[in-house]
Parts: structure tokens; sequence; C-alpha cells
């Protein structure tokens, strides 16, 4: 694989599962790449085909037709043992941890070890040097049931990665986590991606996850991707409308029910303009709205807003209303544009 080709790329893949009387269709000719070293989300609502995506990528599940190239090797089409040699390079997370009762985290961790008869030797140096990464050394000779359940996922991490992993995928894997314990899993992982240079793509419902460790994000409804791209500008501007569902909590820029029903398309009379204004890293937290208040001498109303980051990116938005008869208003706007914030009219309404 050269620098320049993708850890990852889906190319066009189907996948079906037969009913009773008929085949559903469950992903409709997905395709993406991820870069080495990457951290990719993919979200979506429930059935939408998340998690046979994931099993797709991790070889659990073979599509119907499309390819799925890592490390420049289509893994669709490999068999045998020349299957299981690549597919040791692909790690798998789940919500549940699937840790073996009976054994310690040393065993749990040392398990695909064994599968692969690996001398002991070579076995304690791998294991003792992951469980070091997790934080889990002073665990080692501890059973799940004595553990947490952030301990109990860090044991999970360890063991998918102790084969000399490249790829890690995650499903769901915070699901079962308190959210002071999901901070810190999502830490682990940030480490382990600088540290190992490990690329990680990971399925989730929380939104908050995506925001604090995904570089690229991925959106799926229906089984097709509807959009895709950087985190931060999927987040702060999103175009498809399962996007802005899914982001409506996070963003939190929905107006309340009552004055929705007050906008109306055409202005009128002493009617106010109604505009929702968005922000990025460079305008969040520039004091716009008093330059356009000086610079113009007109009142403003901040009817809602919202500051919120991506990793170190803060973005935003803000709705505000202006008279829409001003001459002054096309300005206010194009200074705006000008000065890259992203404008959005939604509307007219008239204040009682």
């Amino acid at each position: 694989m050269t620098r320049s080709e993708p850890h990852l790329k889906v190319d066009g893949i189907y996948k079906t599962f037969q009913q009773t009387t008929t085949a559903e269709k469950v992903l409709d000719n997905v395709t993406f790449e991820v870069a080495k070293g990457s951290i990719v989300g993919i979200i979506g609502k429930s059935g939408a085909g998340k998690s046979t995506l994931l099993r797709c990528l991790n070889g659990l599940e073979k599509p119907d037709s499309g390819k799925i190239y890592f490390e420049g090797k289509d893994i669709t089409c490999l068999k045998g043992n020349e299957f299981r040699v690549i597919r040791q390079k692909i790690g798998v997370v789940f919500q549940s941890f699937n840790l073996l009762n009976s054994r310690t985290v040393y065993k749990n961790v040392a398990l695909p070890l064994e599968l692969l008869k690996m001398p002991e030797d070579v076995q304690k140096e791998k294991i003792e040097k992951i469980l070091k990464l997790v934080g889990l050394f002073e665990k080692k000779d501890s059973y799940p049931s004595q553990l947490s359940g952030g301990q109990c996922q860090r044991v999970a991490i360890a063991r998918a990665l102790v084969v000399d992993a490249t790829l890690l995928l995650c499903d769901e894997f915070t699901s079962a986590l308190d959210p002071h314990t999901t901070v810190e899993i999502l830490e682990l992982l940030q480490k382990l991606n600088k540290t190992l240079g490990i690329t990680i793509i990971f399925v989730t419902h929380d939104i908050n996850v995506v925001k604090e460790i995904a570089q690229k994000v991925c959106v799926l409804d229906k089984g097709q991707i509807v959009e895709k791209g950087p985190v931060e500008k999927i987040f702060i501007n999103p175009s498809h409308q399962i996007t802005k569902e899914l982001l409506s909590e996070l963003l939190k820029d929905n107006l309340p029910d009552f004055i929705q029903h007050q906008l109306h398309p055409q202005g009128q009379e002493n009617d106010d303009l109604v505009l929702k204004l968005i922000f990025n890293s460079q305008t969040s937290t520039r004091p716009i709205i008093a330059e356009l208040i000086q610079l113009w001498k007109v009142p403003i109303n901040i009817m809602s807003g919202n500051l919120d980051h991506i990793g170190r990116e803060t973005f935003g938005h803000l709705v505000i209303s202006l008279k829409h008869n001003l001459e002054s208003s096309d300005q206010i706007i194009a200074f705006l544009k000008e000065n890259h914030v992203d404008v959005h009219q939604l509307g007219y309404i008239k204040w009682a």
C-alpha cells in the first residue's frame, strides 16, 4: 500500500437480507474512503444499516456486490488462509465487551494470540505492552466480574489490538457506559490513534462521540450514504434532512414551535426578516452582532443561539430578526457573507 492509497476503500457495495417473501435492501451502493491513521464516525437512525456495514468491513458479512479494499487488497474475494492473515489486522470492539468470565484480564487479551499459536514469550511481551497502553497492567490478574464497565471495554480494546491490528472497528462501543466513562474511553482511543497510528471507524447513535473524536463522518440513511465529509463542515452546515434531524438536539437550533408557526414566506409591512447565522471557528468568537449594530445603527433581536466545539474547533449559530424593509438589510447580509458567516433566511415574522 502506497502512502497515497486509502487505508480502506468501500466501492459500491450492496447487501440484502432475504425475508419470508421479499428481499430487504440493507446497503445500497455504499462508497467511501478512509485515510490511514484517521478516525471516522458513521451515524444514522436505527435500521439505517450501520452495523451491517461494519460487519461487511470486518468480513463477518459478505456484500452481494461491490468491493472492499483494505490495505490495497479486495477482501471480498479473499478466502482461506489469505483471508485469515488480512483479517488479523482488523480489530473489532462491541457494545457488550464479549469477555470470557472464566479468564483473567491477561488471559482474555491472550486469546487471539493463543489461537495463532504464538510462542508464550512473544505473547507475554505483546500482552503486557498493550495492557500498559490501555491502563490495565495492574489489573491483569483480575476477572471481568471484578472490573467496571469502562475497564471491561479497555480489555476488549486491548484484545482487539494485541495482534498488531492496523484498523479498529467499534460498534456502539459507548452505549453501555456512563458519560464520565465514555469520555475516558474516547480519550483512550485518541491516545491509541496517536501512539499506534491506528485507523478507527466507529458507528454510534451518540452524536457527542462523533463531535469529540471523529475527523470525518458518514451519514447513513436507508442503506445509503446521504452525506459525508469533515465533521466540522457537516456539523456546521448539514445539507441532508436526516443529518439535520440527527444533529438537532446537539445544535439546539430549532426555534420554539410557537415562533415557527408565526413564520411566513413573504414579508409584509412592519415584519421582521428572520435570519439564521452559522459561525465557524474563524468567526464564532467575534462580536459580529455588535459590529452590525454599530455600523448600521439598527436594532437586532437575538431569538436563539448556541456555541459548541468539535475537538479544538469552536462553532455555533444565532437566529436573529431585523426589519425587512430597511434599505440596509441587503447590505447587512452581504457584510455577514463577506466575513465568512453562512446566512440562511428562515422567513418573516410580525411581533405583537
